[in-house]
């Protein structure tokens, strides 16, 4: 091989190694918002304690969130998911919202306000969350994993109440 092709092929491997060492280092850098760029993209929240109610919203939103209601479909997966694992041992959890009364009635307030192609499936989950039963919550997370096209982190049993507060202790900010 020529001595042009192989600086040629060097220059594009560390072009392509400054551009994604660049990428990264944005994403890093990025300041936690509320706001959402897109439907699809993760938010983070900061979490201004561990207690059972909140007392932050944006426009009503208990999840803190500047988000159009009624809320998406995908959304609504989201904000399930991510507080289902406060009571479920997963492989991997990558999003947290801490279960509260107020961010389930608004949950199923939205239900009400729109017609999800899977409302059946989250009206279930959340009445009997809004009724303190989360002994199928293993089963509640991986319905909506499935439908959210999960592959990595299926959950594989409830947490104990210790658990449970420890998870919730390690928390420091919320994510879906």
């Amino acid at each position: 091989m020529s001595r042009r092709w192989v600086r040629i092929i060097l220059g594009a491997v560390l072009l392509v190694t400054v551009a994604g060492v660049y990428m990264v280092l944005e994403s890093l850098e990025r300041e936690p918002k509320t706001a959402l760029s897109k439907e699809g993209s993760a938010s983070v929240v900061d979490v201004k304690s561990n207690k059972s109610t909140v007392t932050g919203k944006v426009d009503g939103n208990p999840f803190e969130e500047d988000v159009k209601t009624p809320i998406s479909e995908k959304l609504m997966r989201q904000y399930i998911h991510a507080m289902s694992h406060q009571k479920v041992r997963a492989g991997e959890k990558w999003s947290f919202f801490e279960i509260t009364d107020e961010r389930i009635a608004f949950l199923l307030q939205q239900l009400d306000e729109k017609n999800y192609k899977n409302d059946e499936e989250y009206r279930d989950i959340l009445t009997r969350w809004q009724k303190g039963d989360f002994s199928q919550a293993v089963g509640d997370h991986n319905t909506v994993w499935r439908l959210m096209g999960g592959n990595i982190g299926k959950a594989k049993g409830l947490l104990s109440s210790k658990q449970e507060k420890e998870y919730l202790e390690k928390q420091d900010r919320e994510t879906r």
